[in-house]
């Protein structure tokens, strides 16, 4: 579906769902991303701070408001990051599981492109069904996006819209490019970057100090990687940090552009309606007398949330992925990056 806020494509689709509507819903409602308001009258900071206003009003907890990387210089569009979670949410997903950890942040992506400034998220349909469960979760995601629509729409003014964009799967289960590159059940992609002994929430606690005191310092390696979030979730034992980098952002969503979606391969920095695809997540939970530090494999994150970029452009860059996880086990060990 386009982002372009012309309406002829998106009279088009609404025949398109009026011939076909089980079909056309099926295959939109599951894209990686869903752009909930446009035509919003503030700047993308000024939109950023209302939603998380607005947010903490209705119960959620605010993590985050981040300013991704951008070619600023190029476009002199930029975005902003909010990270939030909303606590009944957190506990119905962590019941399915440990995995469940990295599903629990909502990342709401407020960004400005040719066309104005737009509010988007990663769609809780897409990502819980490849995190969590291949199905069962449609109902509570959808009521998520219809939450975070009206929150959105309220309190920046803008005009409420549901709109799919990103990669379109026909499962949760992601596959592996050209036969070779990252793919599988998630639970084989999340790997172990260090352990150590204890499991009970005050090692978890004594584990991820550490590694937090780390992230906050000026960041020294390629992809500029620091600490944007912390989530402790202490009857769970477990904490999630994001962790993010203006260079690993910049560079991910020039080489992403306009994704799928031609309508916007003229815009000068299109790759920010992907904004919400960072931070990245590290996860420490104890776990059988351990405490675990864990990352999903970098290249099937990217997958996750980059895929309609094309085969070629994964090609062309699949070093990248490898370097920001070094990067980031280096963190994590205490090593220089």
């Amino acid at each position: 579906m386009r982002l372009s806020v012309s309406r002829a494509p998106y009279a088009l689709l609404t025949t398109a769902l009026c011939l076909f509507p089980a079909r056309a819903s099926a295959q939109q409602e599951q894209r990686v991303y869903v752009l909930v308001a446009d035509s919003i009258p503030m700047s993308v900071p000024a939109a950023s701070a209302a939603v998380a206003g607005a947010l903490s009003r209705q119960g959620w907890t605010v993590l985050a408001d981040h300013a991704v990387g951008s070619d600023q210089a190029r476009c002199g569009y930029g975005a902003h990051v909010l990270v939030a979670q909303q606590p009944a949410h957190a506990i119905a997903l962590l019941a399915l599981g440990a995995q469940a950890a990295f599903a629990v942040p909502v990342r709401i992506g407020v960004f400005e492109d040719e066309h104005g400034v737009h509010v988007g998220m990663v769609n809780p349909l897409s990502v819980e069904r490849t995190i969590v469960a291949e199905s069962g979760l449609e109902a509570t995601g959808r009521s998520m996006v219809e939450e975070v629509s009206g929150i959105v729409a309220t309190a920046t003014r803008g005009h409420r819209i549901n709109r799919f964009y990103g990669q379109s799967r026909n499962r949760g289960l992601i596959g592996k490019t050209m036969g070779v590159m990252a793919g599988g059940p998630f639970t084989k992609q999340v790997e172990t970057l260090t352990t150590a002994a204890g499991s009970t929430p005050a090692d978890v606690r004594r584990v991820t100090d550490e590694i937090w005191q780390r992230l906050q310092q000026p960041p020294r390696g390629k992809w500029q990687l620091r600490g944007v979030y912390r989530l402790d979730l202490a009857e769970k034992a477990i904490v999630i940090l994001g962790v993010s980098g203006v260079t690993m952002e910049s560079k991910a969503f020039d080489i992403v552009g306009a994704g799928g979606d031609d309508a916007r391969s003229g815009f000068k920095c299109p790759g920010l309606a992907y904004a919400a695809a960072f931070p990245v997540e590290v996860v420490i939970r104890g776990d059988g007398g351990q405490v675990k530090v864990e990352a999903i494999n970098a290249m099937y994150r990217m997958k996750m949330y980059f895929e309609d970029a094309g085969q070629m452009k994964f090609a062309r860059n699949m070093l990248m992925p490898g370097s920001i996880a070094d990067e980031l086990k280096a963190i994590v060990l205490g090593r220089t990056p």
